[in-house]
């Protein structure tokens, strides 16, 4: 027997009655057996007695089992991804969301957003907190300018879960002073994009630019601010991309190319 079995054992025989009182309960049962036969014996009470502690003590162990499994269990869904948001402006950004809305994981898509990462407490707070930390931090503050274009993409198989996170983002850039949109976006559009190294919306827009105008590469759309990638579509879709810049040179965003690349989940 280990020590906490036998300090747990004490703890219980402490509250059992004295043997003066064990003694006298057992010969009231052994004339209630004289009176009737089919009664247990004092033996069969007394073998019960001691069976007590060791059973009570088995209880408090699967007790102590059964807390710990659900402490476990709660955990891991605390743990568990129920939602990814990917917010671009230059800076770009994942957030894993559980299905509690809690920010569970923060991932930087570039260089910018690095910084954005280590300037901004995310970790473990409700994503509404954190959408308004970003906005009101300097470091994802000075990209939000009235010229910017801020764009939030939402990817969960939880319906409910997916449009709160979208009505959020949406509430919070709303006193912005730059334009945004705020969508939902499906696994394999996140999936392709995590293949190219870029979050959902910039590779939602790098694929609309290269199919309006071929001559525009995934690595020049990288390079680009959501901002001048929304431009460069616009201009293209009303007929002035030639006018407005200089053919295939096309210039180079305020973006720093490539990131750190992203990991599928």
């Amino acid at each position: 027997m280990t020590d906490l079995e036998q300090r747990i054992r004490e703890a219980y025989d402490a509250q059992h009655a004295s043997e003066a009182l064990r003694g006298r309960t057992l010969a009231l049962l052994e004339e209630e057996r004289k009176r009737r036969p089919d009664a247990p014996s004092v033996e069969v009470h007394r073998a019960s007695l001691r069976r007590r502690p060791r059973a009570r003590v088995v209880t408090a162990w699967a007790a102590c089992l059964l807390l710990a499994l659900a402490l476990v269990g709660a955990y891991g869904v605390y743990r568990a991804p129920s939602a990814f948001v990917d917010i671009e402006v230059n800076p770009s950004l994942e957030l894993t969301v559980n299905t509690f809305g809690i920010v569970i994981e923060a991932e930087a898509l570039n260089d910018d957003g690095a910084v954005v990462l280590g300037a901004v407490d995310m970790l473990n707070r409700p994503y509404g907190d954190v959408i308004g930390a970003l906005l009101s931090s300097d470091a994802f503050g000075s990209y939000a300018e009235k010229d910017a274009f801020i764009d939030v993409n939402v990817v969960s198989e939880n319906n409910r879960l997916g449009e709160s996170l979208v009505a959020q983002s949406d509430e919070a850039l709303s006193s912005a002073s730059c334009e945004h949109a705020c969508r939902r976006a499906d696994s394999a559009t996140r999936d392709a994009a995590a293949a190219a190294g870029l979050g959902v919306g910039r590779y939602q827009a790098a694929q609309e630019l290269m199919s309006l105008d071929p001559s525009y590469t995934l690595e020049e759309c990288a390079s680009m601010t959501m901002r001048q990638l929304r431009d460069r579509i616009d201009a293209c879709h009303s007929g002035q991309e030639g006018d407005s810049y200089e053919g295939h040179g096309h210039g180079q965003g305020a973006g720093k190319g490539y990131g750190h690349g992203r990991h599928g989940n």
